[in-house]
Protein backbone atom coordinates (compact mmCIF):
# COMPACT_ATOMS: atom_id res chain seq x y z
CA UNK A 1 0.00 0.00 0.00
CA UNK A 2 2.69 2.07 1.03
CA UNK A 3 4.19 2.12 -2.21
CA UNK A 4 1.49 2.58 -4.07
CA UNK A 5 1.08 6.06 -2.68
CA UNK A 6 4.65 6.61 -3.23
CA UNK A 7 4.31 6.15 -6.65
CA UNK A 8 0.96 7.49 -6.73
CA UNK A 9 2.58 11.13 -5.49
CA UNK A 10 5.39 10.60 -7.70
CA UNK A 11 3.49 11.06 -10.65
CA UNK A 12 1.00 13.89 -9.55
CA UNK A 13 4.58 15.45 -8.93
CA UNK A 14 5.71 14.67 -11.54
CA UNK A 15 2.91 15.93 -14.10
CA UNK A 16 2.17 19.28 -12.62
CA UNK A 17 5.99 19.98 -13.05
CA UNK A 18 5.56 19.05 -16.04
CA UNK A 19 1.97 21.27 -16.82
CA UNK A 20 3.82 24.30 -15.65
CA UNK A 21 4.67 26.24 -19.04
CA UNK A 22 7.15 29.12 -18.01
CA UNK A 23 6.74 31.83 -20.69
CA UNK A 24 4.65 35.25 -21.34
CA UNK A 25 0.84 35.37 -20.43
CA UNK A 26 0.79 39.25 -21.14
CA UNK A 27 -1.39 40.02 -24.18
CA UNK A 28 -0.12 43.06 -24.93
CA UNK A 29 3.62 41.81 -24.97
CA UNK A 30 5.24 41.26 -28.23
CA UNK A 31 6.16 37.64 -27.61
CA UNK A 32 2.58 36.61 -25.86
CA UNK A 33 2.54 33.09 -25.58
CA UNK A 34 -0.84 31.70 -24.49
CA UNK A 35 0.12 28.54 -23.33
CA UNK A 36 2.25 30.00 -20.77
CA UNK A 37 0.88 29.41 -17.60
CA UNK A 38 4.00 31.16 -15.18
CA UNK A 39 5.14 34.33 -16.57
CA UNK A 40 9.01 34.19 -16.27
CA UNK A 41 9.42 37.72 -16.70
CA UNK A 42 10.43 37.13 -20.66
CA UNK A 43 7.23 39.96 -22.21
CA UNK A 44 8.94 42.19 -24.64
CA UNK A 45 6.49 45.36 -25.47
CA UNK A 46 6.61 47.59 -28.43
CA UNK A 47 7.89 51.00 -27.75
CA UNK A 48 5.28 53.42 -27.04
CA UNK A 49 5.06 57.59 -25.83
CA UNK A 50 2.19 58.53 -24.34
CA UNK A 51 1.99 62.88 -23.26
CA UNK A 52 0.00 63.28 -19.54
CA UNK A 53 -2.49 65.74 -18.84
CA UNK A 54 -1.43 68.81 -16.99
CA UNK A 55 -3.45 68.77 -14.08
CA UNK A 56 -2.02 72.30 -12.25
CA UNK A 57 1.08 74.34 -11.79
CA UNK A 58 1.97 73.97 -8.24
CA UNK A 59 2.18 76.72 -5.75
CA UNK A 60 6.25 78.06 -5.93
CA UNK A 61 6.77 76.63 -1.75
CA UNK A 62 6.78 73.16 -4.06
CA UNK A 63 9.43 74.10 -6.80
CA UNK A 64 11.76 71.58 -6.05
CA UNK A 65 8.76 68.90 -5.23
CA UNK A 66 10.13 65.41 -5.05
CA UNK A 67 7.60 63.20 -3.22
CA UNK A 68 4.35 62.65 -3.69
CA UNK A 69 1.61 59.83 -1.85
CA UNK A 70 -1.92 60.32 -2.03
CA UNK A 71 -4.05 60.10 1.15
CA UNK A 72 -6.97 61.22 2.62
CA UNK A 73 -8.07 63.04 -0.77
CA UNK A 74 -4.99 65.14 -0.39
CA UNK A 75 -2.01 64.75 -2.05
CA UNK A 76 1.06 65.07 0.16
CA UNK A 77 4.35 66.30 -1.11
CA UNK A 78 7.76 67.64 -0.08
CA UNK A 79 10.88 69.20 -1.09
CA UNK A 80 14.18 68.20 -1.86
CA UNK A 81 17.80 68.77 -0.52
CA UNK A 82 17.81 71.91 1.65
CA UNK A 83 13.63 72.75 1.52
CA UNK A 84 12.00 72.52 5.08
CA UNK A 85 11.62 69.50 7.12
CA UNK A 86 8.05 69.25 6.55
CA UNK A 87 5.27 67.95 3.78
CA UNK A 88 2.38 69.84 2.55
CA UNK A 89 -0.94 68.18 2.09
CA UNK A 90 -2.84 70.08 -1.38
CA UNK A 91 -6.35 70.05 -2.36
CA UNK A 92 -6.32 68.32 -6.00
CA UNK A 93 -9.49 70.45 -7.07
CA UNK A 94 -8.38 73.84 -5.81
CA UNK A 95 -4.28 73.81 -6.45
CA UNK A 96 -4.06 75.24 -2.82
CA UNK A 97 -2.26 73.82 0.29
CA UNK A 98 -4.47 73.23 2.98
CA UNK A 99 -2.07 71.89 5.65
CA UNK A 100 2.00 72.03 6.53
CA UNK A 101 3.05 69.22 8.85
CA UNK A 102 6.64 69.78 10.12
CA UNK A 103 8.64 66.55 11.49
CA UNK A 104 10.08 67.73 15.17
CA UNK A 105 14.06 67.49 15.42
CA UNK A 106 13.82 66.21 11.60
CA UNK A 107 16.77 67.68 9.07
CA UNK A 108 16.21 67.76 5.17
CA UNK A 109 19.58 67.18 3.99
CA UNK A 110 18.27 65.55 0.92
CA UNK A 111 14.69 64.16 1.02
CA UNK A 112 13.69 62.08 -1.92
CA UNK A 113 10.74 60.35 -1.98
CA UNK A 114 7.77 59.46 0.17
CA UNK A 115 6.06 56.25 1.11
CA UNK A 116 2.84 55.10 3.06
CA UNK A 117 1.31 52.13 4.69
CA UNK A 118 -2.23 51.75 6.33
CA UNK A 119 -0.82 53.81 9.76
CA UNK A 120 2.44 55.74 9.12
CA UNK A 121 3.86 57.87 6.78
CA UNK A 122 7.87 57.73 5.27
CA UNK A 123 9.86 60.10 4.12
CA UNK A 124 13.29 59.41 2.72
CA UNK A 125 16.31 61.32 3.72
CA UNK A 126 18.91 59.49 1.17
CA UNK A 127 19.89 61.23 -1.39
CA UNK A 128 23.65 60.72 -2.19
CA UNK A 129 24.30 62.23 -5.26
CA UNK A 130 27.21 64.96 -4.31
CA UNK A 131 30.15 62.28 -3.83
CA UNK A 132 28.10 59.00 -2.99
CA UNK A 133 29.72 58.59 0.68
CA UNK A 134 26.65 59.24 2.97
CA UNK A 135 26.85 57.28 6.05
CA UNK A 136 23.82 59.45 7.89
CA UNK A 137 21.12 57.64 5.36
CA UNK A 138 17.78 58.13 6.80
CA UNK A 139 14.17 57.95 6.91
CA UNK A 140 11.72 59.25 8.55
CA UNK A 141 8.65 57.59 10.08
CA UNK A 142 5.89 60.12 11.46
CA UNK A 143 2.30 58.28 12.69
CA UNK A 144 -1.13 59.16 10.52
CA UNK A 145 -3.30 59.49 13.74
CA UNK A 146 -1.09 61.76 14.96
CA UNK A 147 -2.00 64.31 11.78
CA UNK A 148 -5.83 63.53 11.35
CA UNK A 149 -6.07 64.21 15.74
CA UNK A 150 -4.44 67.87 15.57
CA UNK A 151 -6.47 70.43 13.76
CA UNK A 152 -4.82 73.66 12.45
CA UNK A 153 -2.73 73.83 9.35
CA UNK A 154 0.76 74.46 10.34
CA UNK A 155 1.10 71.52 12.91
CA UNK A 156 4.68 69.78 14.04
CA UNK A 157 4.64 65.86 14.38
CA UNK A 158 7.11 63.35 16.34
CA UNK A 159 9.46 61.18 13.63
CA UNK A 160 10.73 57.99 14.27
CA UNK A 161 14.35 57.47 12.69
CA UNK A 162 15.20 54.89 10.24
CA UNK A 163 19.14 54.37 10.06
CA UNK A 164 20.72 52.51 7.31
CA UNK A 165 23.50 51.48 4.96
CA UNK A 166 23.66 49.33 2.16
CA UNK A 167 24.97 45.29 2.76
CA UNK A 168 27.39 45.77 -0.64
CA UNK A 169 28.32 49.17 0.00
CA UNK A 170 31.80 49.46 2.38
CA UNK A 171 31.02 50.56 6.31
CA UNK A 172 33.64 53.87 5.72
CA UNK A 173 32.05 54.54 1.43
CA UNK A 174 34.51 55.82 -1.37
CA UNK A 175 33.98 59.57 -1.90
CA UNK A 176 33.14 59.66 -5.85
CA UNK A 177 32.91 63.10 -7.86
CA UNK A 178 29.31 63.79 -7.93
CA UNK A 179 27.02 62.53 -10.02
CA UNK A 180 28.63 59.17 -10.62
CA UNK A 181 28.04 56.81 -7.71
CA UNK A 182 25.61 53.67 -8.07
CA UNK A 183 24.63 53.98 -4.41
CA UNK A 184 22.03 56.82 -4.97
CA UNK A 185 18.46 56.46 -3.96
CA UNK A 186 15.30 58.39 -4.88
CA UNK A 187 12.32 55.94 -5.15
CA UNK A 188 10.64 54.05 -2.22
CA UNK A 189 7.33 51.84 -1.37
CA UNK A 190 6.54 49.71 1.66
CA UNK A 191 4.74 46.23 0.99
CA UNK A 192 3.96 43.99 4.00
CA UNK A 193 6.04 44.85 6.44
CA UNK A 194 9.02 45.95 4.51
CA UNK A 195 10.34 48.73 2.79
CA UNK A 196 12.01 48.66 -0.70
CA UNK A 197 14.27 50.99 -2.20
CA UNK A 198 15.01 51.61 -5.71
CA UNK A 199 18.65 53.12 -6.20
CA UNK A 200 19.42 55.44 -8.72
CA UNK A 201 22.88 54.16 -10.71
CA UNK A 202 24.60 57.44 -12.26
CA UNK A 203 26.86 54.83 -13.78
CA UNK A 204 25.35 51.83 -14.58
CA UNK A 205 22.05 53.19 -15.32
CA UNK A 206 20.47 50.29 -13.65
CA UNK A 207 18.03 50.05 -10.24
CA UNK A 208 19.04 47.80 -7.49
CA UNK A 209 16.05 47.01 -5.27
CA UNK A 210 17.29 46.97 -1.53
CA UNK A 211 14.69 45.82 1.58
CA UNK A 212 14.73 46.92 4.62
CA UNK A 213 12.86 46.84 8.06
CA UNK A 214 10.08 49.65 9.20
CA UNK A 215 11.10 49.50 12.48
CA UNK A 216 12.45 52.60 13.96
CA UNK A 217 16.60 51.92 14.79
CA UNK A 218 19.66 50.83 12.70
CA UNK A 219 19.39 49.00 9.77
CA UNK A 220 21.13 47.11 6.63
CA UNK A 221 19.47 47.46 3.59
CA UNK A 222 19.79 43.97 1.75
CA UNK A 223 20.32 44.07 -2.42
CA UNK A 224 17.41 41.92 -3.58
CA UNK A 225 17.30 42.37 -7.57
CA UNK A 226 18.65 44.83 -10.19
CA UNK A 227 16.66 46.22 -13.47
CA UNK A 228 18.85 47.24 -16.38
CA UNK A 229 16.13 50.69 -16.13
CA UNK A 230 18.07 52.75 -19.47
CA UNK A 231 18.13 55.60 -16.76
CA UNK A 232 17.65 57.41 -13.69
CA UNK A 233 14.80 56.11 -11.58
CA UNK A 234 13.08 59.08 -9.20
CA UNK A 235 10.21 57.66 -8.28
CA UNK A 236 7.99 54.74 -7.06
CA UNK A 237 5.01 54.04 -5.59
CA UNK A 238 2.78 50.95 -5.38
CA UNK A 239 -1.15 49.99 -5.77
CA UNK A 240 -0.90 47.03 -3.21
CA UNK A 241 -4.81 45.91 -4.14
CA UNK A 242 -3.89 45.60 -7.73
CA UNK A 243 -0.22 44.54 -6.91
CA UNK A 244 1.48 47.38 -9.30
CA UNK A 245 4.28 49.36 -8.87
CA UNK A 246 4.84 52.17 -11.12
CA UNK A 247 8.97 53.95 -11.24
CA UNK A 248 9.51 57.27 -12.72
CA UNK A 249 12.89 58.50 -14.03
CA UNK A 250 14.52 60.13 -17.12
CA UNK A 251 17.41 59.64 -19.37
CA UNK A 252 19.86 62.18 -20.15
CA UNK A 253 19.71 61.09 -23.47
CA UNK A 254 15.78 60.12 -24.42
CA UNK A 255 14.02 62.26 -21.84
CA UNK A 256 11.20 60.87 -19.27
CA UNK A 257 9.95 57.59 -18.41
CA UNK A 258 7.76 55.17 -16.29
CA UNK A 259 8.10 51.54 -15.53
CA UNK A 260 5.03 49.59 -14.94
CA UNK A 261 5.92 46.83 -12.87
CA UNK A 262 3.12 43.77 -12.09
CA UNK A 263 2.19 40.49 -12.32
CA UNK A 264 5.02 39.70 -10.24
CA UNK A 265 5.62 36.52 -7.33
CA UNK A 266 5.41 37.94 -4.08
CA UNK A 267 8.36 40.76 -3.59
CA UNK A 268 10.08 39.56 -6.68
CA UNK A 269 9.42 42.80 -8.50
CA UNK A 270 11.44 42.68 -11.14
CA UNK A 271 10.34 39.15 -11.66
CA UNK A 272 7.22 39.75 -13.57
CA UNK A 273 6.16 42.15 -16.48
CA UNK A 274 8.46 45.37 -16.70
CA UNK A 275 6.79 47.83 -19.50
CA UNK A 276 8.56 50.78 -19.76
CA UNK A 277 6.39 53.95 -21.53
CA UNK A 278 8.32 56.89 -22.59
CA UNK A 279 6.56 60.38 -21.39
CA UNK A 280 6.13 63.22 -23.90
CA UNK A 281 7.44 66.34 -22.53
CA UNK A 282 10.91 68.28 -21.87
CA UNK A 283 9.73 68.08 -17.31
CA UNK A 284 12.02 67.14 -14.91
CA UNK A 285 9.68 64.55 -13.24
CA UNK A 286 10.35 63.38 -10.23
CA UNK A 287 7.67 61.74 -8.23
CA UNK A 288 5.01 59.44 -8.82
CA UNK A 289 1.91 58.55 -6.69
CA UNK A 290 -1.42 56.53 -7.50
CA UNK A 291 -4.78 58.04 -7.15
CA UNK A 292 -6.29 55.16 -7.89
CA UNK A 293 -6.53 52.22 -10.13
CA UNK A 294 -6.16 53.97 -13.13
CA UNK A 295 -4.94 56.96 -12.86
CA UNK A 296 -1.28 58.24 -11.41
CA UNK A 297 -0.18 61.70 -10.57
CA UNK A 298 3.11 62.94 -11.63
CA UNK A 299 5.39 65.48 -9.72
CA UNK A 300 7.77 67.84 -12.07
CA UNK A 301 10.18 70.19 -10.10
CA UNK A 302 10.93 73.77 -11.64
CA UNK A 303 13.07 73.03 -14.49
CA UNK A 304 14.95 75.96 -16.76
CA UNK A 305 11.70 77.66 -17.68
CA UNK A 306 9.45 74.84 -17.27
CA UNK A 307 7.03 75.50 -13.83
CA UNK A 308 6.90 73.36 -11.40
CA UNK A 309 3.84 70.70 -12.34
CA UNK A 310 1.65 68.26 -11.49
CA UNK A 311 0.08 65.94 -14.33
CA UNK A 312 -1.93 62.45 -14.29
CA UNK A 313 -1.96 59.37 -16.64
CA UNK A 314 -4.46 56.88 -17.01
CA UNK A 315 -3.30 53.65 -17.22
CA UNK A 316 -5.91 51.04 -18.09
CA UNK A 317 -5.39 51.06 -21.75
CA UNK A 318 -2.41 49.43 -20.49
CA UNK A 319 -3.42 46.53 -18.14
CA UNK A 320 -6.26 45.56 -20.42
Amino acid sequence: MMRIIFLLTLFLFSFCTRAQIPGCPDKSAINYNSKATVNNGSCIYASVSVTPELKFVQPPILAENSGIIFWNNMLWQHNDSGGEAAIYAMDTLGNAIQRRVILKDAVNIDWEDIAQDETHIYIGDFGNNYNGARTNLTIYKIAKKDIQDTGGFKIIVPAEIIRFRYEDQPVIPKVVPPNTTNFDCEAMICYVDKIYLFTKQWKGNKSVLYELDKTAGEHIAVRKDSLDAGGLITGADINVGKGRIVLTGYSLFSGRFIYLLYDFPNMGFFKGNKRKIILNGPCQTESVSFKDDSNIYLGSELFSSIKQRMEMLYLDAFFK
